[in-house]
């Protein structure tokens, strides 16, 4: 509480309202605007939650074209960017673990989600430098067997990257994609999805292939 000296037009000491009064060196009145104080976000939620953000945006980041892709039609009829989408669905239904040793759990991340028809029994199996896609047509749903199939190879431990657009169709039932770069005992994460040939915006909801660690 503040104290006040010589009636309303004399000086004062300590804080009134919004203003803090005090007396320098030379005995002149000073008067000023309080401080105000910092707000910290320090709780343990929000520290669990910028963790868990972080994790998911260093994980997507090398994603974001691809993303854009995969996520183009849903993301526009919610009103967010392809890649916000993507994030807000990996932070939601991805990460594993209790604080602070929260993990990604890879089989549950999307690259896209859309209503073409998935296909069945997906496989990919590493052959060396390569990996190899097979898999069976699904005849239900939306779908045709000129639509673009959509391979991908992650390196995890580094971020790097191998993909390819339609070079293969579904009608194909296979596919084979170099590794990225990266050493042995790296983890890959492998994922397909197909893009429609007549409608960019139509696309199937990734598959997670799996994952296999590298030995060249």
């Amino acid at each position: 509480m503040g104290k006040l000296f010589l009636g309303i037009l004399g000086g004062f000491s300590g804080s009134v309202g919004t203003v803090v009064g005090s007396t320098n060196k030379n005995g002149d009145d000073i008067i000023r605007a309080k401080s105000k104080k910092t707000r910290t976000s320090n709780t343990e939620a929000q520290v669990n939650q910028r963790t868990k953000f972080a994790l998911v945006t260093q994980f997507l980041k090398m994603l974001n074209f691809l993303l854009r892709i995969g996520f183009k039609s849903v993301a526009d009829l919610a009103g967010m960017s392809p890649y916000n989408y993507a994030s807000k669905m990996a932070l939601n239904d991805a990460i594993v673990g209790s604080a602070p040793d929260f993990e990604i759990d890879y089989s549950k991340v999307f690259i896209s989600k859309g209503g073409l028809a998935q296909v069945k029994s997906a496989t990919a199996e590493l052959t060396g430098d390569d990996v190899n896609f097979q898999w069976i047509d699904n005849e239900k749903g939306v779908r045709e067997a000129a639509d673009k199939a959509v391979l991908i190879v992650y390196n995890v431990a580094n971020f790097e990257l191998s993909y390819s657009i339609g070079d293969v169709t579904r009608g194909d039932l296979s596919g084979t994609l170099a590794i990225p770069n990266g050493e042995v005992g790296d983890k890959l994460l492998i994922y397909l999805f197909f893009q429609s040939d007549t409608d960019p915006r139509l696309v199937s909801s990734s598959q997670f292939l799996g994952s296999v660690t590298t030995t060249v």
